[in-house]
């Protein structure tokens, strides 16, 4: 374990925007084709389960505050069942890492610039990555204290851009065609979900204090909120032309749409862009994570030949066998949904009840002892008190 690394307000700031992006990036409208204007039941649902997943994770960490994700997993499933579970595990950052490059390239290739060299840019970006990833995480405690006000701003105009052309009755009737296209909506964008999972670095590397947990389920609340708001105004405004969504028509063709951009110009672009520095974010999160699961596979420190060969396998990954967005479309909702997500989905779950198989309480909360400490300090007490009776 590297120490305590960041700070309650930098581990809220970074969770807040892990919440925040790829949700509200091409989501809203893939779901808008499949599950309609009940879409925002599916995401509801989704976003419900995290925070499930949260509330697992807030426990693991006041309980055991010096323990890693490496640690509870190594001390209770052994040296190869721990691997094991890593391996498992870090395959959701794969598809995950792919799918947020792929919405990148998306994004460029279809609302900036008609024709990009992505095999070439996506090279920078991969680099960029990689110093992070050999960084600690106080680096990147650091860098989201400074985006988050940025990146909150960018959210709130986009959405003031975007309310005027809001119609809530357009969501109306719920479930007009039944359950159904919801079921389908659940088992088809798992992927999409499943952001906790990459808060589980963070256990053992926190400065846990008064407020840790509130903070953390306001940040998660807020966020929640916003994404949910920002695409129940692409469900209403669209609800009822849901073929003019196409893949990568979603809140940047919004703003087009609501302010009548091609006659005053595309300054909604630059708020937009800004907006994505959450998904970069995410994205270096990710790749900080995957780049600690390797080298705990293979037992190396040498992060930075780990760092580089993992930005090797996902520009390989991204440029030779995903190398469009429909077809990372088809793998993310296909088969490979339910080899991937069930490890990550239920790590938060698990971490959790290994613990408190393994380990005795070790509270560090002002005012609560633990067993050990309680029995100490009234045996001090006692002896204390005889010494006293003594003299």
């Amino acid at each position: 374990m590297e120490g305590k690394q960041i700070s309650i307000k930098q581990f809220v700031a970074i969770q807040f925007l892990v919440a925040l992006a790829v949700k509200m990036f091409m989501l809203p409208a893939l779901m808008l084709r499949i599950v309609g204007k009940d879409s925002y039941i599916v995401m509801g649902i989704w976003i419900a389960f995290e925070f499930l997943n949260l509330t697992f994770f807030l426990i693991t960490a006041k309980r055991n505050p010096d323990k890693t994700i490496y640690d509870i997993l190594s001390d209770a499933l052994g040296k190869a069942g721990s691997r094991i579970a890593i391996v498992l595990f870090s395959a959701f950052f794969v598809i995950k890492g792919v799918l947020i490059i792929s919405e990148i390239k998306m994004f460029f290739s279809v609302t900036m610039y008609a024709e990009i060299g992505w095999a070439i840019m996506i090279i920078p970006l991969l680099v960029l990555l990689s110093s992070f990833a050999i960084r600690s995480l106080r680096a990147m405690g650091r860098t989201a204290e400074i985006i988050l006000p940025i990146v909150l701003i960018s959210t709130l105009v986009l959405s003031g851009l975007l309310i005027g052309d809001m119609q809530g009755d357009n969501l109306m009737p719920v479930l007009e065609n039944g359950f159904s296209p919801v079921a389908e909506g659940l088992l088809t964008f798992p992927v999409w979900f499943g952001d906790i999972t990459f808060l589980l670095i963070f256990l053992g590397n926190v400065k846990l204090g008064k407020g840790f947990v509130l903070a953390t389920l306001l940040s998660k609340l807020f966020a929640s909120l916003l994404v949910m708001f920002f695409s129940s105004m692409l469900f209403a405004t669209y609800a009822n032309m849901g073929t003019l969504i196409d893949y990568g028509n979603n809140v940047s063709n919004m703003t087009q749409f609501s302010l009548g951009a091609h006659d005053y110009g595309r300054f909604d672009l630059l708020f937009y862009c800004v907006w994505m520095l959450s998904v970069f974010m995410k994205l270096a999160l990710i790749f900080y994570f995957l780049t600690r699961n390797v080298s705990f596979v293979i037992n190396s420190r040498n992060n930075y030949v780990i760092a580089a060969c993992c930005a090797v396998a996902i520009y390989v990954i991204s440029e030779f066998f995903l190398e469009n967005e429909n077809t990372v479309f088809l793998v993310c909702t296909g088969v490979v949904k339910y080899i991937v997500c069930p490890p990550a989905f239920i790590m938060p779950g698990l971490l959790l009840l290994l613990s408190l198989i393994k380990y005795k309480p070790n509270y560090h909360s002002p005012g609560l002892l633990n067993g050990k400490d309680f029995k100490e300090k009234k045996n001090g007490f006692k002896n204390s008190e005889k010494q006293n009776q003594t003299a």
